[in-house]
């Protein structure tokens, strides 16, 4: 198979041949197939490599059974303090911690 990204004179000729054939079925502008040149080129490397963007690509993010986002539960632990000076969350620290091991210990400091 050739590379579809490689330009050879026989892909420039089907490209112009492409481009005349979609400036004729445009009712032939004044444009000229010039004005074509880079929809051909679109069309001829789908052509040449039709099974292109057909490989599947594993999600970064775990998905759940009906099709949404997952996210760590980490994430959620510790988003802030909801405001209000009569709030038992005013004296919890407001950045997540980095690790386990960090929060383990600062709970065992300040309790």
């Amino acid at each position: 198979m050739d590379n579809p990204l490689e330009d050879s004179p026989q892909k420039q000729k089907r490209i112009r041949a492409k481009a005349k054939e979609l400036w004729e079925a445009d009712g032939k502008p004044t444009s000229g197939p010039e004005a074509y040149m880079e929809q051909a080129s679109d069309l001829i490397g789908m052509e040449s490599n039709p099974d292109a963007g057909q490989i599947p690509v594993k999600s970064p993010v775990r998905i759940g059974p009906e099709g949404q986002p997952i996210e760590e539960a980490k994430l959620q632990e510790n988003l802030g303090n909801p405001g209000g000076s009569m709030n038992e969350l005013d004296d919890k620290q407001e950045v997540p911690f980095g690790t386990r091991k960090e929060e383990d210990e600062y709970f065992k400091n300040n309790d």
